[in-house]
């Protein structure tokens, strides 16, 4: 499928969800779909529901995996006009009777849809993270997507598919502390954003992100590496792993990383992590080490 193709059925996916309308999505009779980690049927996870709103969108297409990765912020607070009632109602309780139409709920959601040659969907993938905003330092009301990441490069500046995705298997080599932190090809202007979070070079999040892999307790073993997205022109890739913890004070989880690479550096990570997940039934595709890069 073209990329705008790829765009058209995460549209079309979306749409689905704020409709609460699973039965909207064509998906091949073979076609495999998780939600936070585990097999079960697209819509039974609690992300689905009437109503919905997506106030944070940010989509990612590659035609040569034939995926799409969506990533964005998705919530039941909608107003209530969108709750289908009229402003001027003062007793609405007794029209919407839905419990949940009153608790007002925040997700922040990653979603990848994978098609065959012939365009139907073979797998999909939810992880919607629950979040009130407390540990966050930006609530997920106030988040926005960071548009560096669709941000064409200098042509001078772009990287070839394979040097990207070795790139970014150094990264989590460097996690894994399987690799010299040196190795790790990082830009002098590198930032991570943890969940719309700034995490280095902050008041409160004072280390850079070159400065992470010294720290002894910062080390997961990063393990079933996928790489969905890869996009040279914009110097995107994307890539999802189960990091498990090596120590105890730390989480394990499931992380889905935006990494974008300029002249052959790591200038910007924006993580999205869910440690609620402890089993993921997706095995790794691609490399699972920069040393099967070569």
């Amino acid at each position: 499928m073209t990329k705008k193709e790829l765009l058209v059925l995460m549209a079309n996916f979306l749409e689905a969800l704020v409709h609460d309308d699973p039965s909207r999505v064509k998906t091949a009779p073979n076609c495999k779909t998780t939600y936070e980690g585990a097999q079960q049927p697209l819509g039974s996870g609690d992300i689905w529901g009437d109503p919905r709103r997506i106030p944070y969108r940010q989509t990612f297409a590659d035609d040569t995996t034939n995926t799409v990765v969506f990533s964005g912020v998705v919530t039941n607070n909608v107003g209530m006009r969108g709750a289908g009632m009229e402003v001027d109602v003062k007793d609405a309780a007794k029209i919407i009777d839905s419990p949940e139409r009153w608790m007002q709920r925040w997700w922040i959601y990653f979603a990848r849809l994978t098609v065959d040659k012939d365009g139907k969907i073979i797998e999909i993938e939810e992880i919607a993270r629950k979040e009130t905003g407390s540990g966050l330092d930006i609530r997920p009301e106030d988040m926005e997507p960071p548009r560096i990441l669709e941000t064409p490069i200098p042509e001078e500046a772009r990287s070839s598919r394979k040097e990207m995705i070795k790139i970014a298997s150094q990264y989590w080599d460097g996690v894994n502390k399987l690799i010299d932190p040196d190795i790790v090809p990082i830009h002098p202007d590198a930032r991570l954003v943890e969940v719309g979070t700034p995490v280095t070079d902050t008041m409160y999040h004072p280390t850079s992100m070159k400065t992470n892999y010294t720290t002894p307790r910062f080390k997961w073993d990063c393990i079933k590496r996928r790489f969905p997205i890869v996009d040279e022109v914009t110097g995107i890739c994307i890539s999802t792993n189960h990091m498990i913890a090596q120590d105890i004070m730390s989480p394990t989880g499931y992380v889905t990383d935006i990494f974008k690479i300029e002249y052959g550096l790591i200038k910007y990570i924006y993580a999205f992590h869910d440690h609620g997940i402890t089993f993921v039934d997706w095995e790794g595709v691609g490399p699972q080490t920069s040393a099967e890069c070569d």
